[in-house]
This record gives C-alpha cells, sequence and structure tokens, in this order.
C-alpha cells in the first residue's frame, strides 16, 4: 500500500462486508475478537482485574458455536449488554489500553450480534476496530499512519498494517463464498487473524 488512506481502506473494508452472510460476518469479527482477547487478558493483568472481562469467553464460544452450524442465530440481549458494560471509557484507562479494550470488546459484540436474530443491527463500518489497535500501536511508536506513507517494505511499522489489512481483504473475500466453516477451518481463520494483534509494548 504505497498511497496508504487509513478511511478509504475502511470504507472500502465495510463495503466489502455489506454482502456476506450473517454466519460469515460472525466468522469473521469471531476470528477478529479471538485474536484481539490476548490484549484484554493485558489490561486485566495491568490494572490488578480492576478491570475483568469474564463474558468474553462465554461470547465466543457462542460465536464458535454458531459458526461452525451448532446453534441457530438467538437473543443474546443480556450478554451484549454486559459485553458492553464492561468497556472501560477513555479517561478511566490509560492509553492506549482504553482503546484496545474497547477496540476487542467491539469485535466480540459485532460478532455476537451477527450470530443473533437482532442482525439487522449490525454496522459494516465496525471493521474499522479490528484494524484500530493496530494503528493505535503505530502511533504509540511514532508513526503517522495517514500522513506519512511509505512504499511497502519501507518501513516495518507500515509492514505490519498492511499484512493486518491484506489478512481483513483476504478472508472477507472467502467468505463471500457460500460458507462451510468446520471448526477446524475456523480454528485456522482465528490463527490468520493474529496478524491484526499489535505487540504490547512496555
Amino acid at each position: 500500500m504505497a498511497n496508504f488512506d487509513l478511511d478509504s481502506t475502511i470504507q472500502h473494508l465495510a463495503l466489502s462486508l455489506e454482502p456476506l452472510s450473517s454466519r460469515a460476518r460472525s466468522a469473521l469479527f469471531g476470528a477478529c475478537a479471538e485474536a484481539l482477547a490476548p490484549l484484554l487478558d493485558d489490561v486485566e493483568q495491568r490494572t490488578s482485574a480492576k478491570w475483568s472481562f469474564p463474558d468474553v469467553r462465554i461470547a465466543l464460544d457462542l460465536v464458535r458455536d454458531h459458526v461452525v452450524g451448532g446453534a441457530p442465530q438467538g437473543d443474546h440481549t443480556e450478554l451484549r449488554q454486559r459485553l458492553l458494560d464492561s468497556v472501560p471509557n477513555g479517561h478511566e484507562l490509560d492509553s492506549p489500553w482504553s482503546t484496545y479494550a474497547q477496540d476487542a470488546l467491539i469485535c466480540v459484540d459485532a460478532a455476537v450480534v451477527a450470530a443473533s436474530v437482532a442482525d439487522g443491527d449490525f454496522k459494516p463500518i465496525w471493521i474499522q476496530y479490528a484494524i484500530e489497535p493496530m494503528v493505535v500501536s503505530l502511533d504509540v511508536q511514532g508513526y503517522d499512519v495517514e500522513f506519512a506513507p511509505v512504499p511497502v517494505g519501507g518501513n516495518e511499522l507500515q509492514a505490519q498494517l498492511d499484512r493486518a489489512v491484506e489478512f481483513l481483504q483476504a478472508a472477507t473475500s472467502r467468505l463471500v463464498d457460500p460458507l462451510t466453516v468446520d471448526r477446524s477451518s475456523y480454528a485456522a481463520l482465528v490463527k490468520e487473524a493474529s496478524i491484526i494483534r499489535p505487540a504490547v509494548l512496555g
């Protein structure tokens, strides 16, 4: 991405989600949420469990069971509310950890929404929260993503973001086809998604 533009990249990804089935959307965001979940573990450790997220594993297991065909869409209103109630506000947790926690929890919620009877509430633009942790990480390291584009390979930080976006583009393209995902293929998608998780600093 020699001429990387964050806003247009997010818009393009959001548009690519529109034709996906609810199950495919749940698979993509479930994989992203699994990839970002270790950041929530880091937040718990750094805050001595002042912030904890006990419903995340419940939600991700529900999403996995839906994606691989073991569970139908259901009413997950109460679970969603508990997830959203656990999101720390920016003034309650230092940056970048507040952003990491918010983004990971939004990805969890997006996967649950897609696995819900209320899947009409799903917003494709939520894909920005799968990218934001990497963007924030680069910002913390002093790299201006939007205003200092560099050629691919010219900067390892840029290359990290390129790989994250390329994963989302490729995964979305694959999921456009009729979705038949078993446990092993979903596990493979989750493993691929780890590319969107930034390295923890400090």
